[in-house]
């Protein structure tokens, strides 16, 4: 790598010099966490150490309300666990589709969580075998295990990165262009250090991307707008293309189609009465160029969904 260089040591204290025509950075994040809410792994919990959990929470506050807070808040609703999801925000998801939120926020409420909106946590503290949160105004919430679910970091400090030549966003992820590239010299970045999107199939679409790229393969450039992304929430939400947002602000000129699954024959058989599927269209033509689905197995749907937008 032109520039200076970061040295880098083994656990064991030994030095290594590791030469290479290309270098593909992909060190992932860890948890953001609060000043005031430092987890534990016990009681107070972040993402990565709710999965050593040996028993089921008696009642469980979930702080952030994203994909992964909801994904966590409804899989230990529906294990048995009483479950606040406090979310700082007016609706739960506030990255996905509006509507699929609604549904997923009622669905919450009706099967008894008790969902906090424009609530944010300012801390957590342990009061012997419980938990107890302070909102920003001043309300307490009490439960046997909390878990911090307010984002992710990207693993870039301390590598040397901005030295080398490897440019950083304010955020601290890799500033990647479309092939992997960073603006260092035979260095490539993928995955959630790049803050592209937090999936691992677009990680490993990325790897794909830059070896084929350094090798002189012809590749086509990461096309976000083809990539299925799905939130394994009851019901899930998969969606693809140009979203309820891109229309109405204006990025793409197309028509909305909502069908509710109560109007859907098979659905109403099957008992489903939770959910819908929207299509975005070209007006006139009626080609699909975007779709959300909120169902169960709504995953499934993902590639029908792109399959449609290619016809």
């Amino acid at each position: 790598m032109p520039g200076s260089a970061q040295l880098v040591r083994a656990v064991d204290g030994s030095e290594e010099t590791l030469v290479a025509d290309a270098v593909l950075i992909a060190t992932g994040g860890h948890p953001r966490e609060l000043p005031d809410a430092q987890p534990d792994g016990e009681r107070i919990l972040n993402w990565t150490q709710v999965y050593d959990l040996t028993e089921l929470p008696e009642e469980l506050i979930v702080v952030g309300s994203g994909v992964t807070g909801a994904e966590f808040a409804g899989a230990y609703q529906a294990l048995g666990s009483k479950v606040t999801l406090v979310s700082s925000r007016d609706r739960v998801l506030p990255g996905e589709d509006p509507d699929a939120a609604a549904v997923l926020e009622e669905v919450f409420r009706r099967r008894g969580m008790n969902v906090m909106a424009r609530s944010r946590a300012e801390s957590a503290k342990r009061v012997g075998d419980r938990v107890e949160v302070t909102l920003s105004d001043g309300r307490v919430i009490s439960g046997s295990h909390c878990l911090m679910a307010v984002g992710a970091i990207p693993n870039s400090a301390g590598m040397g990165l901005e030295e080398a030549g490897v440019k950083l966003r304010d955020s601290g992820h890799i500033w990647t262009d479309k092939v992997s590239r960073t603006t260092a010299p035979g260095v490539y970045a993928a995955g959630d250090v790049t803050g592209v999107f937090a999936l691992a199939s677009v990680a490993a679409m990325q790897g794909r991307i830059a070896m084929y790229h350094f090798l002189g393969d012809a590749v086509a450039p990461l096309n976000l707008k083809t990539v299925s992304s799905n939130v394994f929430t009851d019901p899930e939400i998969a969606t693809v293309g140009y979203t309820q947002a891109d229309v109405d602000g204006g990025k793409i000129d197309a028509v909305v189609v909502k069908l509710p699954l109560l109007r859907n024959p098979r659905a109403k058989m099957q008992g489903i009465r939770d959910g819908f599927v929207k299509l975005m269209c070209r007006p006139g033509t009626g080609i699909v160029v975007g779709g959300c689905v909120v169902s169960p197995r709504a995953s499934d749907s993902s590639t029908h969904l792109d399959r449609c937008r290619h016809i």
